[in-house]
C-alpha cells in the first residue's frame, strides 16, 4: 500500500511556522504606492463637485463646509467633498480627476471600527477655525 502524498504536507504545515501575520499585534508593513484613506484639502479645493461626479461607488458627497470654519475665497458655494470610507472602492478616480490637486493620499490602511468612516475630520485640519 503506498504512503499518501498528503500526509508529508500536513505534518510540515503542523511543524513549521504559521503563514500568517498576528494582526494587529504584528503590523504589516505597506508599499509607498497603497491606496490608503484620502482626504480634500480644503485650502485647494474649489467645491467644483467634480469629483463626487466621477465617483463609480457614489462615496462622495458635497457637504457645506460649517460656520465656524472659514472657507477660501475660491469656494464661494462653502461645500466639501466628504468620503465615505465603507462605500470607497479606493480606485483614487477622484485624485485623478481633481483639476486643483486638492487631495491629499496616504498608505493608511486601518480604517475598521464602530464610527462612521468619514473623511470629514481630516479635511477640516487643512481650514482655519473662526474665532
Amino acid at each position: 500500500m503506498a504512503r499518501p502524498r498528503l500526509l508529508p504536507a500536513i505534518v510540515k504545515s503542523l511543524l513549521g511556522r504559521p503563514s500568517t501575520v498576528q494582526y494587529p499585534y504584528v503590523k504589516t508593513d505597506v508599499e509607498a504606492s497603497y491606496r490608503g484613506r484620502h482626504y480634500a484639502d480644503l485650502k485647494k479645493c474649489t467645491g467644483c463637485s467634480l469629483c463626487a461626479i466621477e465617483c463609480p461607488a457614489d462615496a462622495i458627497t458635497m457637504t457645506q463646509i460649517p460656520a465656524h470654519f472659514e472657507a477660501p475665497k475660491s469656494n464661494p458655494r462653502r461645500v466639501y467633498p466628504k468620503i465615505d470610507y465603507g462605500r470607497c472602492v479606493f480606485c483614487y478616480r477622484c485624485v485623478t480627476v481633481c483639476p486643483f490637486d486638492a487631495y491629499v493620499t496616504t498608505n493608511f490602511y486601518e480604517m475598521a471600527g464602530p464610527r462612521e468612516n468619514t473623511s470629514e475630520q481630516l479635511s477640516f485640519t487643512t481650514l482655519e477655525k473662526v474665532v
